[in-house]
């Protein structure tokens, strides 16, 4: 497991080089490398340890739909999200039948889904205020609709995490967590600074390093 984060980083330093670069062969490439071998690491510790008929699948499936959201990202936004957003779904479906599973109500959770509920509220109206700020244009409701999905995710990833510390399920929730603010960044990378190095690298390292600790929570 050691060899395999060892890889992992040194692949993402690797992508955090080429994103200053303009040669997409490169990026794509380096892209694709981390996202095989978190799904890899995925599919290997589901067929050790879970059953397909199990609420786990639910799982997997999030990390499939994730790795063919990086692959169509390079090269089509729009598709990209959709595959996102419906990984982020099955993410959340997933926390939340865990968190059931360990005899935690909805009262002891609920708190992250009305948290998601007021930053989906304040992001409207921040677009609604500051249009000139959020420049979304035509893509507005479809980033809301989106950011709903992953401000869901990454919240109820958190409520897991702080209920059930110390285990593997909390390494988890903190990796939906940095997922979250992975695209928190990217947003204000697409609609609001633009081109900023900073921004594009701090997108990268969150979201990969998240997903990193999402499957080593698998692993653990």
């Amino acid at each position: 497991m050691t060899i395999f984060i060892v890889i992992y980083l040194l692949a993402l330093l690797c992508y955090l080089y080429t994103r200053n670069t303009e040669n997409m062969r490169y990026r794509a490439i380096n892209k694709y490398i981390m996202s095989t071998m978190y799904l890899g690491l995925g599919i290997h510790t589901f067929l050790q340890r879970y059953q397909f008929t199990s609420y786990h699948t639910l799982l997997l499936a999030a990390l499939i739909l994730a790795w063919f959201g990086d692959f169509f990202l390079v090269f089509d936004f729009g598709r990209g999200g959709d595959f996102f957003l419906s990984g982020n779904i099955c993410f959340t479906l997933y926390y939340q039948c865990v968190m059931a599973d360990f005899r935690y109500s909805l009262g002891d959770f609920g708190w992250s889904l009305i948290v998601a509920a007021t930053m989906v509220i304040a992001f409207i109206l921040a677009c609604q205020f500051w249009p000139n700020v959020f420049k979304l244009g035509k893509m507005r409701w479809l980033m809301t609709f989106y950011l709903s999905s992953i401000f869901t995710h990454g919240l109820t990833g958190l409520a897991m995490a702080l209920l059930m510390r110390g285990s593997n399920y909390m390494i988890m929730g903190i990796g939906s967590v940095l997922f979250m603010i992975s695209d928190m960044i990217l947003t204000a990378y697409k609609f609001v600074f633009g081109r900023n190095k900073w921004l594009v690298r701090a997108n990268s390292i969150t979201y990969f390093i998240g997903l990193l600790l999402i499957v080593l929570g698998m692993a653990s």
